[in-house]
Order: structure tokens, then sequence, then C-alpha cells
């Protein structure tokens, strides 16, 4: 039973460190693949011989007195220094980088949410004309509460939300350090035979490296951007379980509506600030008929169905009218073929739908 229990143990210490350190080599392989692989650089040569190493004295002093066997363990602390210098260095870089490019807000701050996830913070705040800064003070207050409390809730919420920026950050610190190494390698240090050769690769190593660095920044702002959305989604749950809260959230089924009418106002209200401003995104929406605008309180004529709109219109009118399908007429095979186009166009644009919010996802890591 114990060696089951160490070997458990030692699984779990290897699954913790890999956890750890998986981004770094992660990081150190790409930029191995870059710079070897896709700039062509040449690998450096170490011009000492294994013999040369065994004839030195102080070799064969070492491994008369047993020495050597200790220096074993050399490479492995060097290791640990290397990996802890580059995760205090990573730090430092990814705090500077957010300094100078802080992450912009996205256009909706609040496009994750619904008037009923909102609904416990507006009551803990108790007064009818709040707005949605107020639920953000509020959610902070009781993000405190709950960190005080240690509770295995608030603790696996604030491990997935970590997750979102833990990878990214890494990557981030690791590739701005490769690339300050590369500039210094070629710039800074002495000049060598391998930098003279390499020379031809030093701009694509650069401009490569810059882009990883760039990628890896806009996960972090992406994710970032949307942590306080997360939260306002997420106190509420803890809320409706806190037996401190459950009087203020015991009220009058009239005062209820009456707030999430409130919320509802506020959150219409911010996604037509959010539509106000110019986006090529929003464009390319329209124009597939994935959203609809609204102009001086009319609203614009979506242009769904491409590549046949009159059609895609004509079989959602058959598919709700019943005085249309269900009078057999001389017409209805022809109308029966286009409700067939608008159920085929709904199922292949909700599939290209779910397709593109994965891509997206993985793409910028946060929802």
């Amino acid at each position: 039973m114990s060696t089951l229990s160490d070997v458990q143990a030692l699984y779990v210490s290897v699954r913790n460190t890999w956890a750890k350190s998986q981004a770094h080599i992660t990081s150190h392989i790409v930029v191995a693949v870059v710079i070897f692989g896709l700039c062509a650089a040449t690998i450096p040569i170490l011009s000492i011989a294994p013999k040369q190493i065994s004839d030195n004295e102080w070799f064969k002093f070492a491994k008369d007195t047993g020495v050597v066997y200790v220096l074993l363990v050399v490479p492995v602390m060097l290791l640990a220094a290397y990996a802890a210098l580059l995760r205090a260095a990573g730090g430092i870089v990814v705090a500077a980088t957010m300094v100078v490019f802080p992450p912009s807000p996205r256009a909706n701050r609040y496009r994750l949410l619904t008037p009923e996830t909102l609904e416990p913070l507006a009551l803990l705040v108790g007064k009818d004309d709040f707005n949605l800064d107020d639920l953000q003070t509020k959610s902070s207050e009781l993000v405190l509460k709950y960190q005080s409390q240690k509770d295995g809730q608030w603790k696996s919420l604030e491990e997935s939300i970590s997750n979102l920026t833990k990878n990214s950050l890494t990557y981030l610190g690791d590739f701005v350090l490769f690339l300050f190494f590369w500039i210094a390698l070629f710039k800074l240090l002495p000049p060598t035979s391998w930098v003279h050769d390499n020379e031809r690769c030093y701009w694509s190593v650069v401009l490569v490296l810059m882009a990883l660095a760039w990628f890896a920044w806009f996960r972090v702002s992406r994710a970032l951007s949307v942590v306080p959305s997360l939260l306002l989604m997420s106190i509420p749950m803890l809320m409706r379980v806190d037996p401190d809260l459950k009087t203020v959230l015991e009220v009058s089924e009239e005062q209820r509506q009456r707030v999430r009418q409130k919320l509802q106002e506020l959150l219409q209200k911010e996604r037509e600030i959010a539509d106000s401003r110019p986006s090529l995104l929003q464009f390319i929406k329209y124009k597939t008929g994935k959203l609809k605008k609204s102009y001086g309180g009319k609203q614009a004529r979506q242009n769904l169905g491409r590549p046949f709109p009159r059609l895609y219109r004509k079989g959602y009118a058959f598919s709700i009218d019943e005085n249309c399908h269900g009078q057999y007429g001389d017409g209805w095979l022809e109308d029966y073929a286009a409700y067939l186009y608008y159920r085929v166009h709904q199922r292949v644009s909700n599939l290209a739908s779910t397709v593109w919010q994965l891509a997206r996802y993985i793409v910028t890591g946060a929802p």
C-alpha cells in the first residue's frame, strides 16, 4: 500500500512540475524551430572534445576524490536556477509591457451578461438608480470577502480565471526575453564566427519573435478584458448560496421585475454604445446577415439567406404561416422547396457559427 501511495505521490509531483514548466518548454521548442528550422541559422559547434576533458588534470582529481559524482547534480541546479531567473525576468517584462501597452477594453464589456445573472448584485446595491459601475464595485467588495473565507467554490473559480492568462503570460515573457537576448547577441556582445555567419537571418528571427510576442500579448489582453465580466457572472452564483445574503435576495416579485427591467435598459445602452463605434467586424456581420443594427429607432433590414435571400425569406414565411403550409395548392411544392433551402441554410449557419466560436476561443484563449 505504501508503494502505491509513493507512486501516486511521484505521479502528482511530476504532473505538477510539467504543468508549471509546459509553457516554458513549449516556448523554447518554438524558438528553436524558428531560429534553426524556419530561419536556417547554424547550430553552434562546441570545440571541446571528450578526450580533452578526460585528460584534464582537474577532471582526474575530481574523479579520484569522488567529487565528479557530486557534480552530476550541477546541471540540474543550473537548470532550476535558469527556470527561476526566466520566471522572474519574464514577470518583470510582462509588467512593463502591460504598462507601456495596456490592454484596451472590449467595445462591449458586458456582452456576456444578462439581467437574471446580475440581479443578486443589483439587489445588494440597495438603490433604484444604480448603474453597472455600482455592480462592478460591489463585485470587487465580494471578491475580497470570498477570498478571505477561502471557500472551495471561490478557489475553483479563482483557478479557472487564472488559467485564462497563465500560459499566455509565460509565452509573452519568454518571447520578449528571447527577442532581447537575440538582439544583444548580435549588437552588444563581442562578434564571434557564429554571429558573423548568421547575420543573414538576424532580421527574420527578430520579425518572427516580434510576431510571437505580439500574439501572446494579444491573448493576454483579450483574457484580461473579459475577467471583470467573468467575475460579474460568477460572484452572483456564490451569492445565491451565501447564507449571509439570504435575506437580501428574498424580495417581492414586483421589485425583482423592476430590477431586471433596469438591468435590461443598462445592458441595452451598453450594446448601443458598442454598436455606435465604427467596426470592420460589425460591417462583415451585417453584410452576412449576422447583425441587426438600429438607426434612429428603426430596425435596418437584415440581409439574410445569402446567396438567395429572397428564397430564404420565402421559406421562412412558409415555415411560420399555417395558411401557407396548411393549404396544399398548386404552389405548395415550390414553397416547400424554399422551406428546405431555409432549413439547410439555418443548419449550415449554426454549424459555421459554432466552428467560428471554437476557432475564436482557440486563437484568443478567452470567451
